[in-house]
C-alpha cells in the first residue's frame, strides 16, 4: 500500500495543473477574443444584386412608352449593348458611353430617343436665345451626386418640365428638343467641364447684362468744299508744340493704362481659385449646333445652365466623349489634349467620329476599300434592322401661364463677379418689378455701387429705374404714354422736392410745343425745343430768390429763336 500511494497522489497533481492551464489559456483567449471585437468592426457583405437606382412610386401615372419598352426599342437596346461592349473591349481606358440610362419609371431607354423635337406656340421660343434662356431660367439647377461619374437616370423632358429642376443632362435634353423643333442642327454633348462650369459657379463672370454693347461709331462726312465758299484762315500755331503735346499726351495715357493693367493682373492673381483635384474629370453636358440650319454661319456650344452662346474653342469645356440628337449617336474619335479647340465637328467624317446607326444623315467619307456591290447590299440589309424607334417621350406642352412665370415660384436669384440678379415673375411683386441687378464695390457684397430695376405693365409707365449710391442720382425711363410725354427723369435721391435740381427728357414729337429737354435747378430753368413751327429751340427762366411764404416769381426770360 505505501508503494502505491505516492503514485496516486502524483497524478492528483498533474490533474490540477492541467485544470489551472486550461482555465489560464481560456481566460487568455476570452481577453483576446474581445480586443478582437473592440478592434475589428462587424463588416457586412456587398450584396449580390444591387439595388435598383429608381424607385417609381406611381407608374399608373405615366403612358405606357413610359413603363415598358417596344419590340423595336429591346432590339436597338442589344445593339446599344453590343456597341458598348465592343468600344470598351477596343478603347478599355476610355470611360463608358452614356448610352442607355434608366428613365423615372426605371426602364433603360437608348438617349436617342429621350429627344423629343417639339415646336411649341410661343414665337419667342423659335430663336436659340429665347430657348435657351427660356430653359436657364425655367429650371432650377441640381447637380450631378458623382462629379466624375455619369448619371443613372434620365428623365424625360416633360418630367423635367414638371419638377422644374434637373442636372445638365435634363437642360440638355430639354433645350436640343426644342432647338430642333425649330429648326437648329442641334445636339447633346457629353463631356468635361471646369469646375466653375459644372457647379454653375458665375462669381467670377462679369454679369452680361452689365456689358454695354459697344455703340457703333457715326461716319462722319467730309464736307464738301464748294466753289465759291471762303477759305478758313490759317492756322497760325506751332506744329512742332502741337507734336510735342501730343507725345506727352500720349506718354501719359500709356503710363496710366500701364498701371491699370498691372492693377488688374494683381486683382486676377487675388481672384485667381484654387487647384481643383478633379480637373479634367468633370462630367458635363451642354448643346452644340452646327452651322447650315437656320442662316448659322458658324458652329458654336450653348451652356444650357446659363443660357449663353460659347465658341467651340473656348478653354471651360475640356473633352468631348459623344455627341447624339434624335437621329444617331457619334462618339469623338479624336484627342483633346488641347480641349475642344483643336476638334472638327464634321460628323460624317467617319476616322474622327464613330456613328452607331448606319443610318447616318451625314455624308459619309468612304474608303475607297470599302467601296463594292456585296457591302453596299449588306449595309442596306443591316440598316432596315436598325431603324430608331420613334421617341417614347410624349408631345412637350407649356402652358401660357408657365411660360409667362418662367423662374420656379416665380423667383430666381443668380450670381455675378460683384453683382447679384433677381428675377422675378410679372405681377408677382406689387410694383410689377421683374428684374432687379444689384452692383457691389467688393467681392464680399457690402459696399452698394448701384441698383437697376426693370419694370413691366406698370399704370405710370416707368420701365427701368437705375439709383447710382456713388452719385446720388436716380434715373427713371419711361414708356410712351405717361403724362406730359415725359421720356426720361434725372433726380438726386436725398433731394427730391419741386424745386431740387433735376433734368428731364420728353417724347417731343409727341408734344404740340416740342420740348424736348427740361433742365431745373433752385435758380433757373432751361428748356430746349425743337421742329417748332416759330423756330424757338432754347428757353432760359432766372428766378428771384423766394422770400418766406411767397410765390416764386420769375425775374428774366431768355428765348432764342
Amino acid at each position: 500500500m505505501s508503494n502505491d500511494e505516492p503514485f496516486e497522489h502524483e497524478t492528483e497533481l498533474d490533474l490540477d495543473i492541467d485544470e489551472t492551464a486550461e482555465q489560464i489559456e481560456s481566460k487568455e483567449v476570452q481577453d483576446l477574443k474581445e480586443e478582437l471585437n473592440s478592434v475589428i468592426k462587424s463588416m457586412e457583405a456587398p450584396p449580390m444584386f444591387p439595388p435598383h437606382p429608381v424607385k417609381c412610386l406611381n407608374p399608373q401615372d405615366y403612358p405606357e412608352s413610359y413603363n415598358s419598352n417596344s419590340k423595336k426599342e429591346e432590339l436597338i437596346l442589344e445593339y446599344v449593348e453590343n456597341f458598348k461592349t465592343q468600344f470598351q473591349y477596343i478603347y478599355p481606358d476610355r470611360k463608358t458611353l452614356f448610352m442607355a440610362p434608366y428613365n423615372e419609371c426605371g426602364i433603360e431607354k437608348f438617349v436617342c430617343t429621350t429627344i423629343r423635337p417639339t415646336v411649341l406656340k410661343f414665337s419667342k421660343l423659335y430663336d436659340w436665345k429665347e430657348c435657351a434662356q427660356f430653359v436657364s431660367e425655367y429650371l432650377q439647377f441640381k447637380p450631378l451626386k458623382e462629379p466624375t461619374e455619369l448619371p443613372q437616370i434620365l428623365y424625360s423632358p416633360t418630367h423635367t418640365l414638371k419638377i422644374q429642376e434637373g442636372n445638365c443632362f435634363d437642360y440638355s435634353i430639354l433645350l436640343t428638343s426644342l432647338l430642333i423643333g425649330a429648326g437648329y442642327d442641334a445636339y447633346i454633348v457629353s463631356g468635361y467641364a471646369t469646375r466653375e462650369v459644372c457647379n454653375m459657379d458665375q462669381s467670377r463672370v462679369i454679369c452680361p447684362l452689365l456689358i454695354k454693347s459697344q455703340e457703333k461709331k457715326a461716319e462722319t462726312k467730309k464736307k464738301e468744299i464748294g466753289k465759291y465758299t471762303v477759305k478758313p484762315p490759317k492756322d497760325m500755331n506751332s506744329k512742332y508744340e502741337i507734336s510735342q503735346d501730343l507725345k506727352a499726351k500720349k506718354k501719359l495715357e500709356e503710363e496710366a493704362l500701364k498701371r491699370k493693367l498691372e492693377h488688374e493682373r494683381y486683382l486676377a492673381e487675388l481672384e485667381r481659385p484654387t487647384a481643383d483635384p478633379l480637373y479634367g474629370l468633370r462630367v458635363h453636358a451642354w448643346v452644340m449646333v452646327l452651322s447650315g440650319k437656320r442662316e448659322v454661319a458658324e458652329t458654336f456650344f450653348i451652356e444650357t445652365l446659363t443660357g449663353n452662346a460659347v465658341s467651340t474653342k473656348d478653354d471651360e469645356y475640356l473633352g468631348i466623349e459623344s455627341v447624339w440628337n434624335h437621329k444617331n449617336y457619334w462618339v469623338n474619335m479624336q484627342s483633346c489634349i488641347d480641349g475642344t479647340a483643336g476638334l472638327v465637328f464634321d460628323l460624317g467624317d467617319s476616322s474622327k467620329w464613330e456613328y452607331m446607326l448606319p443610318s447616318n444623315d451625314k455624308p459619309i467619307l468612304l474608303v475607297p476599300a470599302t467601296e463594292g456591290i456585296e457591302e453596299e447590299e449588306e449595309s442596306k440589309d443591316v440598316e432596315r434592322h436598325l431603324d430608331l424607334p420613334p421617341s417614347w417621350v410624349n408631345q412637350i406642352k407649356i402652358t401660357h401661364k408657365d411660360f409667362e412665370r418662367r423662374c420656379p415660384e416665380g423667383k430666381k436669384v443668380l450670381f455675378y463677379k460683384k453683382c447679384k440678379v433677381e428675377k422675378y415673375a410679372p405681377y408677382l411683386l406689387k410694383d410689377n418689378m421683374i428684374l432687379k441687378i444689384t452692383e457691389y464695390l467688393d467681392s464680399e457684397m457690402k459696399d452698394l455701387k448701384q441698383v437697376i430695376e426693370e419694370f413691366m405693365h406698370r399704370a405710370d409707365k416707368i420701365k427701368k429705374r437705375v439709383i447710382n449710391f456713388q452719385t446720388g442720382w436716380v434715373v427713371e425711363t419711361f414708356e410712351r404714354g405717361r403724362s406730359k410725354f415725359l421720356k426720361e427723369h434725372r433726380y438726386q435721391q436725398s433731394k427730391t422736392g419741386p424745386e431740387n435740381e433735376r433734368i428731364m427728357y420728353f417724347y417731343h414729337d409727341a408734344r404740340v410745343d416740342g420740348l424736348k429737354c427740361r433742365e431745373e435747378t433752385p435758380t433757373e430753368m432751361c428748356e430746349h425745343f425743337e421742329n417748332r413751327p416759330d423756330f424757338l429751340y432754347y428757353r432760359k427762366i432766372i428766378f428771384d430768390k423766394r422770400q418766406k411764404n411767397s410765390v416764386l416769381r420769375m425775374a428774366t426770360i431768355i428765348d432764342q429763336f
